[in-house]
Parts: structure tokens; C-alpha cells; sequence
């Protein structure tokens, strides 16, 4: 078995909560501190935004698709919620 690598821009991430809004998942978790930052709670969400349990180190936000960094563990968790919720109302065109 060949061990998977972390391609450059990502790391592996846990989840602590996921949750799933109108067939798209949304995640709540820790990774290692992207570069020169000290985040290390995520929101992402998206089809296959993690893929093979890592995440991109950088911030993208789209209606679609995103994973922010944090510092602060309480906004990541009240920036999933409020993900979660823009979803649910969400339509895509």
C-alpha cells in the first residue's frame, strides 16, 4: 500500500461536525496551521471539497464551494452554522 501524501496547499484535516444541506456537505474541523498563520479551525463545504481526508490551506469563498480558516474555535463553529443556513436557502441556477 502506497501511504497518501499531502499535496503542496493542503493538509489533512478532522472533522468534528458535518452536516448536509441540500446535497451539499458542510464541515466543521481542525488541521494543521496553514502557512504563516495560526488558524487551525475550518469551515468547508462543497461536493469534494475534501478529498482523501485533506483540505486546501488557503481561504475560497463561493456559494457553492469554500473552506475558511480561523483562529478563534467559536467563530469557525458560528461561521458553520451560518453556512449551513445560507444553504438551506440557497438555489442554484
Amino acid at each position: 500500500m502506497v501511504p497518501v501524501s499531502n499535496p503542496c496547499g493542503t493538509t489533512r484535516a478532522k472533522v468534528f461536525e458535518e452536516v448536509q444541506v441540500n446535497g451539499i456537505l458542510v464541515y466543521f474541523g481542525s488541521g494543521v496551521n496553514p502557512v504563516n498563520s495560526p488558524a487551525q479551525f475550518f469551515v468547508a463545504w462543497g461536493r469534494d471539497v475534501l478529498v482523501n481526508g485533506l483540505i486546501p490551506t488557503y481561504n475560497k469563498e463561493t456559494p457553492e464551494e469554500g473552506f475558511l480558516w480561523f483562529v478563534d474555535e467559536d467563530e469557525a463553529e458560528r461561521k458553520f452554522e451560518a453556512v449551513a443556513q445560507q444553504l438551506a436557502t440557497y438555489k442554484e441556477k
